[in-house]
């Protein structure tokens, strides 16, 4: 039952968002015609081209802020709203809901990330085409790369990897953590969306803390790293970079706990 919620959540939000994606990619090509305009030529267009940049730019925090701003309203509106009192006659669990939720405010989220990525370098590509100094760009990425595989040799697909898992459950962990907010705010019977702000508050002050007292804790068993020390500095980046992930993972399950079991046992639709 969750694909066929997940099914239906790209459904709902893909009318949003692939409209309003394929737009800033259409205008970063648009911008990137200009700039691949000979000087005299972009002269007598410079008007145009500068309110299509402004377009552009506009576009790209526009679609930033969409996957922001939907991401909340989805969740509040269907499970949380008066939309909930259907979503909740469902025959699915809570925590299949949610989950559905999570995924594809995930993957938006990415995808929104890649798309602006992509129209940067649609933007920049004219400008290292039209240079005039002799800069074979392809070919020095292919030095750079041989360069480094011969230094790292596995470690260099391993470390983007990592980074890339990182990146996905730090997306899943923010997306939860809203989610407990709201679900939070939703115990209240007015001003719900200020609650949910004022937890969103405390929670970022309860990690500082914890972050603090695991330090304390640290410093004051005075644990030997004698080994972490002696470790090359890949393998120490490896261990860094898992026990983020561990980290990450741990938040994701206490803000799935709260979020589950509010719409499981405490659930106050609007």
């Amino acid at each position: 039952m969750l694909s066929k919620l997940i099914k239906y959540e790209f459904k709902s939000t893909r009318r949003i968002f692939l409209p309003a994606l394929g737009v800033l990619l259409l205008l970063s090509l648009v911008n990137a015609i200009f700039i691949a305009l000979p000087e005299t030529a972009l002269e007598h267009v410079s008007a145009p081209f500068g309110i299509i940049m402004t377009v552009y730019v506009l576009s790209m925090f526009a679609v930033c802020v969409l996957s922001f701003a939907y991401m909340i309203n989805r969740f509040y509106k269907n499970l949380l709203g008066d939309e909930g009192y259907l979503m909740f006659t469902l025959p699915v669990r809570p925590s299949e809901l949610i989950w559905a939720k999570c995924i594809a405010s995930t993957v938006w989220m990415i995808v929104t990330g890649i798309v602006c990525m992509i129209s940067l370098f649609i933007l920049v590509m004219p400008i290292s085409m039209i240079s005039t100094v002799d800069f074979d760009f392809w070919q020095s990425i292919q030095l750079v790369f041989s360069q480094m595989l011969r230094n790292y040799g596995a470690h260099l697909f391993l470390v983007p990897l990592e980074l890339i898992v990182l990146g996905i459950a730090s997306v899943i962990s923010f997306c939860m953590n809203i989610y407990a907010c709201l679900s939070l705010g939703s115990l209240a019977n007015k001003h719900r969306l200020g609650f949910a702000f004022v937890a969103y508050l405390i929670f970022g002050v309860v990690q500082q803390i914890v972050l603090l007292i695991t330090t304390w804790v640290w410093n004051l068993l005075n644990i030997d790293m004698t080994f972490f020390n002696n470790l090359n500095a890949m393998a120490q980046m490896h261990i860094a970079l898992l026990g983020w992930l561990l980290i990450t993972v741990v938040w994701i399950a206490i803000n799935f706990i709260i979020t589950n079991y509010i719409l499981s046992k405490h659930l106050n639709l609007q």
